[in-house]
């Protein structure tokens, strides 16, 4: 079964990409303030080299840990009995929950705002936004969630599920689109929209530093930063530091982490999160 989920996330994400893609040529939500051919490039180079690099680098041990931790029962899911259906959606939940602080700390701590500010660097937001994102943070967020991968004990159909559905969550909240209003304030309820994930980009800190979740909104509503904003049309995509599209260039960008700070558009770390990723 995981080998044939494996092959269908594939299939899956690429398919999300294309249709998003079609959407945004035809119902777009704004006009883009760059050149679409040149962010194009820039972000499939990012999301396509990392993709082949961390297939090679990581992808047969991240596999290979994820057989052996089921095979030996590790983990508290294991221990518990907990299979099937039951183990597949605590584990989309349990996970889809520790993203959401793993992107706080994104936000909050310096060294790893380096790496984060590749991502929000991009002047335009649509679904190849959901791609950028510096190699360095790939591999670190690969290796973190192997960790907590291992003490929670899901199944491995699980863990490949909860990648499936956290990717189409990732692409569709990037999306230059809008949903009826309506039905964007219903899905609110309980999933991430590309609405509320929009505020998210927005070059204001306040804005930046709200809305972190990626499939479940409650995240944001139960932590206190959750942010409506009614009306995007005005809201200007990006980090006020990188204001140019010759700021933004593919080398600046895969620079980044290791480049001066960005200390206006750091956001103040939260207390919060300080105590949380102490405990």
């Amino acid at each position: 079964m995981v080998p044939v989920l494996t092959v269908e996330r594939g299939f899956i994400g690429v398919g999300g990409l294309c249709l998003l893609l079609l959407i945004e040529q035809v119902w777009p939500f704004r006009r883009p303030v760059e050149s679409r051919r040149r962010r194009y490039a820039i972000n499939f180079f990012i999301t396509g080299s990392n993709t082949l690099l961390l297939s090679i680098l990581l992808g047969g041990l991240l596999v290979s840990a994820y057989h052996s931790l089921e095979l030996q029962r590790f983990g508290l899911l294991q221990r518990l009995g907990i299979g099937d259906w039951p183990n597949v959606l605590l584990t989309v939940a349990w996970l889809d929950a520790v993203t959401y602080w793993w992107h706080r700390a994104y936000h909050g701590l310096p060294l790893m705002w380096r790496m984060h500010r590749v991502h929000h660097s991009d002047r335009d937001l649509d679904v190849t936004t959901s791609g950028r994102f510096h190699l360095t943070e790939m591999a670190l967020s690969a290796l973190f969630r192997l960790g907590v991968i291992a003490l929670w004990g899901p199944l491995v159909s699980a863990v490949v599920i909860f990648e499936i559905v956290f990717g189409l969550f990732n692409q569709l909240e990037h999306a230059n689109i809008q949903l009826p209003q309506r039905l964007d304030r219903r899905l609110r309820a309980v999933f991430v929209t590309p609405a509320m994930h929009r505020v998210h980009h927005s070059e204001v800190p306040e804005h930046t530093n709200s809305n972190y979740s990626t499939i479940f909104s409650w995240w944001d509503r139960l932590f206190g930063t959750y942010r409506a904003i009614p009306e995007q049309g005005a809201l200007v995509i990006g980090l006020p530091e990188y204001p140019r599209s010759e700021d933004v260039t593919l080398g600046k960008v895969l620079a980044m982490p290791f480049g001066p700070p960005c200390e206006a558009a750091q956001p103040a770390q939260d207390p919060r999160l300080a105590v949380s990723l102490a405990k």
